[in-house]
């Protein structure tokens, strides 16, 4: 699904930083977001990251709290 020029102009992205046990880190880019429950924020699904070997996946939810929902 593409991006019309107005959600372009409204795309926001922040960046998650996982910080891993041996110092190794992730970016994880975060887009805007409005949740189910009507709140803004920001999101990412982790298809995979492989760490020691291993395969991990996953996602980040960040909303804001407080306030009313819009």
């Amino acid at each position: 699904m593409g991006l019309n020029d107005e959600d372009k102009t409204n795309t926001k992205v922040v960046i998650a930083i996982l910080s891993m046990p041996d110092g190794k880190q992730y970016e994880i880019p975060l887009v805007n977001k409005t949740f189910s429950s009507g709140r803004q924020g920001f999101y990412a699904q982790i298809p995979s990251i492989v760490y020691n070997n291993e395969v991990y996946g996953g996602q980040i939810q960040v909303w804001k709290k407080g306030g009313p929902k819009k």
